[in-house]
């Protein structure tokens, strides 16, 4: 392939990527489903321009992306946060996992004529829901703190934690099929031992002291390739001890959560980790054979009503069960009735292992195509039917536990931002102090501060501190370039935030108050009228008359002060 030919290829790919995902989006299907019919439209399968034939060798690189996602789910499952939620994760979420497995995989053995082994791991693999649909649902609608949103979080997280093992069911599974040679069992679990503990000493000791050494250099590109490094070395390692590719990911990230450094590594794999997620999702529609799907379309409807309808009765029995009420349980079931995005990495996973056969994975992947689709259909239905029993407001005023709110965030966790973090304490003030320095970050943390490392302006930063709900920012830097760059980033995104910050000459607090910061005081001045009281003080001034004279220097925001300036 030339130049030429690249280049058209490429603007095919994009044209038809940006106007599905715009239009799907749009409808409130979301990006998932535009990125499927984008690829279906563009792939080999339908008439017109063909982006590319080399769908396998694309879905190789796209999935790239899946072992990066299972990173950046890992970064927000820190092994504290799973023991606190494990009684919610282990009674609701893997009970829905085995009992909706337990019900479908003798269903499609039945119906559809295949083997254990096979039907165990399609079953798996519809048991499962779209965490990417789902929260993006829930956190555009705001229901993430309601009685459903909590149950719908901990299924997911439950069933982004199963993955692992269900991954690793596909070897065992693929060689009681064919049954192979295989390595000695000793040899086999001495070499599983070796790869979990490389990948843990790297995780735990050897790349945060690495990060630390770029982050302390101000280094962002060092430290970004020393994290795809470790992320894609661990990947590989898990894969040579004949594990999976995102279980090495998967274990990395998780010790990554309990780093200072998860926001900025979560910020430096997001970009990356969307485009060859999308890549993914592209290559999964080219893989879809319309043509097929109008010779088995009766089979995939058929496997569409039974899936969506025995998920919705399970998880609406397992609420039940433990305590939901009728109309939570049913918002429950309808939301999380569709198949997910990573039955599609499951099912070709499988398929190149020989346990699904080519027309058994289109009808997989048709599947799932359809379910999440008729998802926002699914979650209206739900909400009609569960309004009939609760009349009641579905989204309760109560913000999740231990979410910020109303509260103060301090830029710099030097001196002066430890000062501002400790007058909040005392006042009982709600806060949380950010600095982009690892010797800075560490001392406050040492000192019972309540501190993060990373930068404000990143995204994954802002969404930590919760800014969206902040009542004010203190920035404590006094540097001149990064306090416009900083204050104007907030004011544009953060409309009416109170900001408050110190300078270094009243001359950059008059350019700042003019911008609309609400204080911007100098730090020389307070500092200096405090000396010199004592200093006139010495000379036998009365003391009444003294904090005359600086009232009158502080009064009209030092006017007098600024005149003798100018």
């Amino acid at each position: 392939m030339d130049l030429h030919d690249l280049l058209f290829v490429i603007l095919i790919f994009l044209a038809a990527t940006a106007i599905c995902v715009t239009i799907f989006e749009r409808l409130g299907l979301g990006s998932i489903v535009g990125f499927i019919v984008a690829g279906i439209l563009i792939g080999p399968h339908t008439p017109g321009p063909v982006a590319s034939t080399q769908v396998d060798q694309l879905h190789h690189v796209s999935e790239l992306g899946i072992v990066l996602f299972m990173f950046v789910v890992a970064l927000e499952l820190p092994p504290k946060h799973l023991w606190k939620m494990r009684k919610q994760l282990l009674g609701l979420g893997c009970s829905q996992i085995v009992l909706s497995t337990v019900v479908l995989t003798p269903i499609l053995a039945l119906i559809f004529n295949l083997k254990f082994e096979t039907a165990l791991i399609v079953g798996l693999g519809l048991a499962l829901s779209s965490t990417a649909v789902i929260m993006t649902m829930l956190t555009e609608s705001g229901q993430l703190s309601t009685k459903h949103g909590r149950n719908i979080f901990s299924i997911l997280m439950a069933q982004d934690v199963a993955i692992i093992p269900i991954m690793a069911l596909i070897p065992l599974l693929a060689r009681v099929q064919t049954e192979g040679p295989e390595q000695p069992l000793a040899l086999k679990v001495l070499i599983v031992f070796g790869a979990l503990l490389g990948i843990f000493i790297l995780g735990r000791f050897a790349l945060p002291w690495l990060l630390g050494l770029a982050a302390r250099k101000r280094s962002k590109e060092a430290f970004g390739m020393l994290l795809f490094l470790s992320v894609l070395g661990s990947a590989w390692v898990a894969d040579l001890a004949g594990l999976s590719l995102t279980l090495g990911a998967f274990l990395l990230g998780m010790l990554l959560a309990m780093s200072e450094y998860r926001y900025l590594i979560e910020e430096i794999v997001e970009p990356i980790k969307f485009i060859l997620m999308g890549l993914f999702f592209v290559a999964v529609g080219m893989s879809i054979d319309i043509q097929a799907f109008f010779q088995i379309w009766k089979q995939v409807l058929l496997l569409v009503v039974v899936v969506m309808a025995i998920k919705a009765i399970v998880l609406i029995g397992l609420c039940r069960l433990l305590g939901s009420d009728l109309a939570t349980s049913i918002r429950t079931g309808f939301m999380l009735c569709q198949v997910g995005e990573f039955a599609f990495i499951l099912y070709g996973a499988a398929a190149g292992a020989g346990l699904i056969l080519p027309k058994g994975l289109t009808i997989g992947y048709l599947v799932i195509s359809v379910t999440m689709i008729l998802t926002p259909i699914m979650q209206k239905l739900g909400e009609r039917l569960a309004s009939r029993f609760d009349h009641a407001e579905s989204v309760e005023p109560t913000r999740p536990a231990g979410e910020l709110h109303n509260h103060l965030v301090i830029v710099g966790a030097g001196e002066v931002g430890r000062i501002a973090a400790l007058m909040a304490e005392r006042s009982e003030i709600s806060y949380i102090a950010i600095d982009n320095r690892v010797d800075v970050v560490r001392a406050a943390k040492h000192a019972g501060l309540n501190v993060l490392f990373g930068d404000i302006r990143m995204e994954a930063v802002t969404r930590a501190a919760n800014l969206e709900r902040a009542r004010a920012v203190f920035l404590t830097t006094t540097n001149k370039k990064t306090l416009r760059s900083i204050s104007t980033f907030l004011q544009q995104i953060y409309v009416g935030l109170s900001i408050y910050t110190q300078v270094s000459t009243l001359k950059d607090a008059v350019e700042l108050q003019e911008k609309g910061i609400q204080s911007a005081g100098a730090i020389y001045v307070e500092s200096t009228l405090a000396l010199g009281k004592e200093v006139i003080k010495e000379f036998g001034v009365p003391e009444d008359n003294v904090e005359e004279l600086v009232k009158e220097m502080q009064a009209n925001e030092y006017a007098m002060i600024r005149h003798a300036l100018t």
